[in-house]
């Protein structure tokens, strides 16, 4: 039987009067790639966001395997926020690449990795460490390990940002639009790093513009316009056959 790492269920956000999301539903089986695609303002990444709480929803559930995320059942039935200290240790199994790579700049590339590790799970320096080395090799950083964010490239630096996610051996690794604000030049390397990890069986839910991508890499593609879950089917019948007016009129002003 395929398990399922996230369960999410009518999750609906509003910041203010703006109903953001509209009640999203979605199953993400493990070690599958999913990539969620729309426009601009059409809610990917607040729901990305909302999977490991870093935006709280208004509305329905997400799970994470069997722990409800975020909030915690009350007697009564009604849900009330969870305990800092739970949402952290859910979060921590997740692992979550963001748009401005998020590196702390007064830390080498090396201590930017470890520092999650180190602090949070305390774990042993050492063997942090050595995993720290292993995982730059990876992303193609072992020359880096020294040096400082300021010092690379924007692929390089979110190359960085992905090896310290994967430091905290995270079940689950969520991108939100890991590309956007790289020179067309270096997506690539970013997008291979990303390749390799879905090769190796990493679930993955993935916040992209880039429709290459979507097409060749992911398990599913989901469709989201204004709020809602447009549509979710595999790349094949998304790219060459969707199902709602909405998904091909976006794809044929994407694709142009």
């Amino acid at each position: 039987m395929t398990e399922i790492l996230i369960k999410a269920r009518n999750v609906q956000k509003s910041f203010g009067t703006h109903h953001v999301l509209k009640g999203i539903d979605l199953d993400i089986t493990k070690g599958e790639v999913l990539a969620i695609i729309g426009p601009s303002g059409s809610g990917k990444s607040t729901f990305l966001r909302c999977m490991n709480f870093l935006e709280e929803y208004d509305h329905g559930e997400i799970w994470f395997g069997t722990e409800l995320v975020g909030y915690r059942k009350a007697a009564n039935g009604s849900l009330v926020k969870d305990k800092a200290s739970r949402i952290a240790a859910i979060r921590t199994r997740m692992g979550m690449v963001f748009q401005n790579f998020n590196l702390f700049p007064h830390m080498s590339v090396l201590e930017n990795v470890i520092e999650g590790p180190t602090v949070v799970q305390r774990r042993d320096r050492a063997e942090v460490i050595a995993q720290a080395k292993v995982l730059l090799d990876r992303v193609g950083l072992a020359a880096k390990v020294d040096d400082y964010p300021e010092t690379l490239s924007g692929g390089q630096q979110q190359r960085a940002a992905i090896a310290r996610a994967l430091a905290m051996n995270p079940e689950l690794m969520l991108f939100d639009e890991p590309t956007s604000a790289l020179d067309p030049e270096l997506v690539g390397e970013v997008l291979d790093v990303m390749r390799s990890l879905a090769a190796d069986g990493m679930t993955m839910a993935v916040v992209t513009h880039e429709m290459g991508f979507a097409r060749e890499v992911a398990d599913r593609v989901m469709m989201m316009d204004d709020g809602n879950r447009v549509e979710i089917d595999t790349p094949e019948r998304i790219f060459t056959n969707p199902s709602h007016p909405r998904t091909a009129e976006f794809l044929q002003r994407v694709l142009r």
